[in-house]
Formats: structure tokens, sequence, C-alpha cells
């Protein structure tokens, strides 16, 4: 038996000052905004993009394109075609400049 199945029907509710400083709160808040994902993923998707630093910002236009249905022709998923940014700029950089330079994370 591996480690993960000793704990596969458990559940560990967080503390509450861990939601109080978590990006989400709940798990309502959490279904609501995956239900908003699927329901609308440009509108979704362009409301978290306005968060992050662009040098071209992605044209809702072009935002999601995708074709999964291979009678229709080739499978393909184009996601902000046209958009322009700086990851590394957004991952590190940007989080200092805002004055939280103690809670950058970079996982590899």
């Amino acid at each position: 038996m591996a480690i993960a199945d000793d704990f596969s029907d458990q559940v560990f509710t967080p503390s509450d000052e861990f939601k109080e400083n978590a990006h989400i709160t709940s798990m309502d808040q959490y279904k609501k905004m995956y239900k908003r994902s699927v329901e609308d993923p440009v509108g979704f998707w362009s409301e978290i993009a306005e968060d992050f630093f662009w040098k071209r910002f992605p044209d809702t236009r072009d935002f999601l394109k995708y074709n999964f249905d291979m009678t229709a022709g080739p499978v393909e998923v184009k996601w902000m075609e046209g958009a322009v940014t700086n990851i590394c700029y957004n991952v590190v950089d940007r989080i200092i400049e805002k004055g939280m330079g103690d809670r950058v994370a970079y996982i590899w």
C-alpha cells in the first residue's frame, strides 16, 4: 500500500488563519469559480489575465480556440494567441514590487 492511499478517504480542513490569507477562501468560492471557468472560459481567464503584466494583452476574440473533434479536422488548442508577456517578471519581480517578496514561491 502506498503512503498516499493511507489518506485517500480523509479530508484536511485548513485553519481559519490559513483561509484568511488564501486566494480562495472556501470550497463554495472554488466551486463558483470552477463553474464560471467551464461555462465562460474566455470571460473567466480574461479576468484572471488582468492581474498579470502583458506587453500585448490577449485579444478576447482569439483568446481560446480549440478542436477536440477528429472528424472536424486536426485536434488543436490555441490559447491567448498573439499575447506577449514575461513569465519570470510575473512570477517573481512583479510580486516583489508589490511588497510581497516574502511570499514568492517558485517551484520547478
